[in-house]
């Protein structure tokens, strides 16, 4: 027989065995705070690799406050043949992955360029979100500053099939970040790796196709798919941020491209309150503080690219 709330007041069970219930019951109840989550309509999905974790934790943390599943896909740096590669100089930290829902970390593979690893992490992070209706995904070297803005910005999507953060293009779909249906996301995975996998589909459609994000717009060409096209941002990367829909909505940001940015570029980095200082690296806090305390731009001068 299983326990219910009611043996907490039947006369029938000892005090004792009502403590002991109630921890029981407690333990149950505890599904409750994440159910909703669980079988809310819309789920978010994180891309990441080794690379982002000073980003990571941001990310995580600030796209933990949509109150929405999330699910970390992560690329497996973990070579087989490579004995000597320990997990903890490559995976996410325990604070961070205490606040995902779902963890998928696919064998490892060979680098074959980004779109390879990519795209594996996609169609296994979609294929475990397909009971959600909606998909929201980005990577996991984006922010939202703005999370309490996402209502605003989902009902934007419509009745739509999909809608990227932008820019857009006739032959191109930006993957920064994007929200689909999962059914329409799912008819796109598919697209791509039906000229994608194995190698000699890839070399049939390289030339034609190109990149992800010509893989995507060819997808939703080529399905006939409804897409709602917003104010793009600054940039195709979102190396400056300050502009476009899903700035203004969200302030979505990409904290790696602005890091690399503004180093090559004399520009402001982004602020050290974004960065895990476990994994950037000490002469990057260094100059970032040292600016924030003194709001004093030339005192990056010295952190700037030299060439």
């Amino acid at each position: 027989m299983g326990l219910t709330r009611a043996d907490l007041t039947d006369p029938k069970v000892s005090d004792k065995d009502k403590a002991e219930i109630k921890v029981v019951l407690d333990r149950y109840m505890e599904n409750d705070i994440w159910i909703k989550r669980a079988l809310s309509s819309t789920a978010v999905l994180l891309t990441s690799h080794p690379n982002n974790r000073a980003y990571l934790k941001m990310s995580v943390e600030t796209h933990k406050k949509l109150g929405l599943w999330l699910c970390l896909a992560y690329d497996n740096y973990i070579n087989p043949t490579e004995s000597s590669i320990d997990y903890n100089q490559i995976m996410p930290a325990k604070d961070v992955m205490d606040n995902i829902d779902t963890f998928i970390m696919p064998h490892h593979q060979t680098w074959g360029g980004v779109l390879f690893p990519y795209f594996w992490l996609l169609k296994f992070g979609v294929n475990a979100l397909q009971d959600f209706e909606f998909i929201y995904c980005t990577n996991g070297d984006f922010i939202i500053d703005r999370p309490e803005g996402f209502p605003e910005l989902f009902k934007l999507l419509g009745d739509a099939d999909i809608m990227t953060s932008g820019p857009d293009y006739d032959n191109a779909a930006n993957t920064a970040g994007f929200i689909a249906k999962s059914s329409a996301l799912r008819a796109i995975v598919k697209h791509i790796q039906d000229h994608f996998v194995p190698f000699e589909v890839y070399e049939k459609y390289t030339q034609d196709i190109g990149n992800a994000e010509g893989r995507f717009g060819r997808a939703i060409k080529d399905l006939g798919l409804k897409q709602v096209k917003v104010e793009p941002p600054n940039d195709d990367m979102f190396k400056v941020p300050g502009k476009g829909t899903w700035f203004d909505l969200l302030g979505f940001r990409h904290l790696h491209a602005e890091m690399n940015f503004s180093y090559r570029n004399r520009g402001i980095p982004p602020p050290s309150k974004y960065l895990d200082e476990r994994f950037t690296a000490a002469n990057d806090l260094k100059y970032i503080k040292l600016y924030e305390e003194t709001k004093d731009i030339k005192v990056l001068e010295d952190w700037w690219c030299k060439s």
